[in-house]
């Protein structure tokens, strides 16, 4: 799986939570996003307890120590939530951005922004590429309700114009990432990856996590990490 994950840039890891973590989890968010219009949540770790305990899990933290080593820990959480009321497509990108606590320029960070309140930055190739994302599956997820489909390779080749990606992906081929619920999706933060507009009226429900194992340049720091 190591393997898979260097080479392709991805790989699902199946029944990751069983049946009563998952709902239990799911009952936690529903009652706190009831009050969220938005499509997704973020910070997810400090606002949903089961969250924060999932991505502290010994499955979890085997899985990722597994691929980043000793030290690793969640730096970034976000809910996806995609249904018929919150829908839509997202082109062929890459995840560039990091979320710290406070804005500190350092040299080969920029492009900063604020989303939600969380201070967002674009840091070198190198932070990136040592990062690992899980995106756990609350619903199952197929073409009809928006399953995410990556490019497999495309994170070794760096960074790429967003005016280039779709051509990218077209060149070297995508595949879709079908799972079904409790099933974990990990990638690396620089590969292509999209998802299309749900046709379907099941919700997908998608728990993102990142994780690094290393510090920033001070006085940068992750926003999340304890």
């Amino acid at each position: 799986m190591i393997k898979q994950l260097e080479r392709d840039g991805f790989e699902i890891v199946r029944n990751l939570i069983d049946p009563g973590v998952r709902i239990a989890l799911i009952h936690e968010i529903e009652a706190q996003v009831q009050t969220v219009p938005a499509a997704g949540l973020r910070g997810l770790a400090r606002k949903i307890r089961g969250v924060h305990l999932l991505a502290h899990s010994l499955a979890m933290q085997e899985l990722v120590t597994a691929h980043l080593g000793i030290g690793a820990r969640l730096v970034r959480s976000i809910l996806f939530s995609k249904n018929q009321a919150t829908n839509w497509h997202v082109a062929w990108h890459q995840d560039l951005a990091i979320a710290v606590r406070e804005r500190a320029d350092s040299e080969g960070y920029g492009s900063w922004s604020l989303k939600e309140g969380v201070v967002h930055v674009q840091p070198p190739e190198q932070v990136l590429e040592r990062m690992l994302t899980v995106r756990m599956h609350l619903d199952p997820a197929d073409a009809s309700n928006g399953a995410l489909s990556v490019v497999p390779g495309s994170h070794r080749i760096g960074r790429i114009r967003a005016s280039e990606a779709a051509s990218v992906a077209a060149k070297m081929g995508q595949q879709l990432c079908e799972v079904d619920a409790g099933d974990a999706l990990l990638f690396k933060p620089l590969i292509l990856h999209a998802s299309r507009k749900a046709t379907a009226a099941t919700p997908r429900r998608v728990v993102h996590l990142e994780f690094a194992a290393f510090d920033l340049p001070s006085p940068l720091q992750w926003s999340e990490a304890a």
